[in-house]
């Protein structure tokens, strides 16, 4: 790991609050953990630099206006957005001149997920780090209850468990309202339609042509808009309702493997054992000696 390039001014109220947090060694083996978090009520000279930090910054807007370089891209952050990013790349944030105030809730942390937590953010919000939050949403309170966890009282495991869940909660409600997820409740009809017709007809031979066809559409642009609306290509979307059925059929019943894969639409038995093992990591034998109790 290369050393850390970092400048910075601290232009703050004297009401700001920063917190640096030590967790213990179990936390930061095993769960994400704080390193720092802070409400600060920033001024028109603060900004900070830097690249090369192992950790992940979320920086969430009360009020003001912030701006944020990050990739090659120059991001405004406005009320009630937040940006998420890898702080081992190349960060430049600081006040807008236009509004030369900007109050931020915000939390520095890392962990044996994060990497996960972060590239599915990342996948789902099309690699931007900038989230628009709706008006209702909890992670401000969630930020203030971190920063109350460990205002005034040495990190403890129990803390840093309790810390651990908020920041759960807090990556997730972000990945929620991603641009994926936005998108979808703007999706045409027919992808809706699509979604609801390939749960319903999971057990039959569904192609990309049959579903443009029962559309209307070009198939190419289908499977883009498929894709934009729900992350999945419709024959990856079709898997993963097959192994889902699969894995209820392992775990309830003593259905034979072969006649498993058929009820799910999977006839070749080998591609059925081949595909299960691919995503779980485990033939659908092992699955089910690991669920089924006979």
């Amino acid at each position: 790991m290369g050393s850390v390039k970092l400048s910075y001014h601290l232009d703050l109220d004297p009401e700001s609050v920063w917190l640096t947090v030590t967790p213990s060694q179990t936390a930061k083996n095993s769960v994400l953990y704080v390193q720092e978090l802070g409400d600060f009520i920033a001024h028109g000279g603060y900004y900070t630099r830097r690249e090369g930090l192992a950790s992940y910054l979320i920086k969430y807007t009360l009020s003001g206006e912030g701006l944020l370089d990050y990739r090659g891209q120059t991001y405004t952050i406005l009320p009630d957005q937040l940006f998420w990013i890898d702080c081992q790349n190349a960060q430049f944030y600081r006040t807008s001149p236009k509004t030369g105030n900007w109050r931020v809730l915000w939390v520095h942390f890392y962990g044996a997920t994060g990497a996960a937590y972060y590239n599915i953010f990342q996948t789902q919000n099309k690699q931007s780090p900038v989230v628009t939050l709706p008006p209702n949403n909890r992670i401000g309170q969630m930020l203030r209850s971190l920063i109350s966890l460990y205002g005034g009282t040495e990190s403890t495991l129990t803390s840093d468990v309790y810390a651990s869940g908020f920041l759960t909660q807090i990556v997730v409600e972000t990945i929620r309202n991603t641009d994926v997820q936005r998108d979808w409740l703007g999706a045409p009809e027919y992808i809706q339609q699509a979604r609801s017709y390939l749960a319903d007809h999971y057990a039959e031979r569904v192609t990309l042509d049959d579903l443009a066809l029962r559309y209307s559409v070009s198939k190419f642009y289908f499977q883009k808009l498929f894709r934009r609306y729900t992350g999945y290509s419709p024959n990856e979307y079709l898997q993963t309702i097959r192994l889902n059925k699969a894995k209820e059929y392992l775990r309830t019943t003593d259905m034979a493997i072969a006649q498993i894969g058929c009820e799910v639409g999977i006839m070749n038995t080998s591609h059925f054992i081949d595909l299960f093992k691919m995503h779980e990591g485990i033939t659908p034998s092992s699955y089910r000696k690991n669920w089924y109790y006979e």
